[in-house]
């Protein structure tokens, strides 16, 4: 039984078997590519996808000889990847800016030095005066860091400064001479005001 077991030859496949069921593999494979690929499960939230990107992309995967199911399984692993990697970069932008920011308030403490707290409160009294006319300053000011910056808490401050109320220094005394006023305003008729 051993001897016929081994001239039978019916269990190992010829070379015209070979060739046979190669090509018919390459027939089911070149049948599993599409002619052309459905991104649109992909297309979340009225994406449009970039026709042109997606016909190179579908070359790629046709080169590839990949079935739809496979694209789809590369695509998926690749827009995770992909957000995976623009997350980490962002996070990574979010640190520098931060260091930055901290940075430049660092630099105006050490540039401002002991007059730092007193620079800082005539910059608020600036700022505060030009919200009046520029609303959400401070959060424009906060959300940027340039509210750290030196140059921007010397301009507040001399805004300030210029606005700042009067001490009664300037009128001679704190009380106002509306004889100065009436002689330099000569020509104006006060009682239409």
């Amino acid at each position: 039984m051993p001897e016929e077991m081994a001239n039978d030859n019916t269990n190992t496949p010829n070379a015209e078997e070979t060739a046979s069921a190669t090509e018919q593999q390459t027939d089911v494979a070149e049948s599993s590519v599409p002619e052309s690929y459905d991104f649109a499960e992909f297309c979340v939230d009225g994406v449009e996808l970039d026709a042109e990107r997606a016909e190179q992309y579908s070359e790629v995967l046709k080169e590839a000889g990949m079935s739809q199911e496979q694209a789809n399984a590369v695509t998926k692993y690749g827009l995770s990847y992909v957000q995976e990697v623009a997350q980490e970069v962002a996070t990574q932008y979010e640190q520098a800016q931060a260091q930055e920011i901290e940075g430049w308030a660092d630099e105006a403490r050490t540039e401002l030095g002991g007059q730092f707290d007193a620079t800082v409160a005539q910059a608020a009294i600036g700022v505060t005066y030009m919200e009046k006319n520029v609303p959400q300053l401070r959060e424009m000011l906060d959300a940027t860091g340039f509210g750290n910056r030196v140059e921007a808490i010397r301009l507040f401050a001399q805004i300030g400064q210029m606005v700042a109320e009067d001490d009664g220094r300037a009128n001679r005394g704190g009380t106002a001479n509306t004889s100065d006023v009436a002689g330099f305003y000569k020509n104006t008729n006060f009682d239409i005001y």
